[in-house]
């Protein structure tokens, strides 16, 4: 009878050893997994910053009939300089 009840012990014991290694390895998951959520917030907001600033470093590029309204706007000019000269 007393070798029966402490073999119940021991399992019990070594069940409950058992559920704390479980809860520990699950704590410590959790902790790394917040460490790696915050990591990658961090690695978001540094690509986000470096598109931005990229973006605002691009160059224009002009569409191509650009070129022939600033060919008509200097005409324009250049044609109300000369009435402006003639009187």
């Amino acid at each position: 009878m007393r070798l029966e009840h402490f073999l119940k012990l021991q399992l019990s014991m070594e069940h409950k050893n058992k559920l704390e290694n479980i809860k520990s390895s699950i704590e410590e998951l959790f902790d790394k997994s917040t460490n790696e959520k915050n990591a990658l917030l961090e690695s978001i907001e540094m690509l986000w910053l470096d598109a931005s600033i990229k973006k605002k470093k691009r160059e224009t590029s002009l569409p191509e009939n650009l070129n022939s309204n600033v060919v008509r706007i200097r005409q324009l000019l250049a044609a109300a300089w000369l009435e402006d000269l003639k009187e």
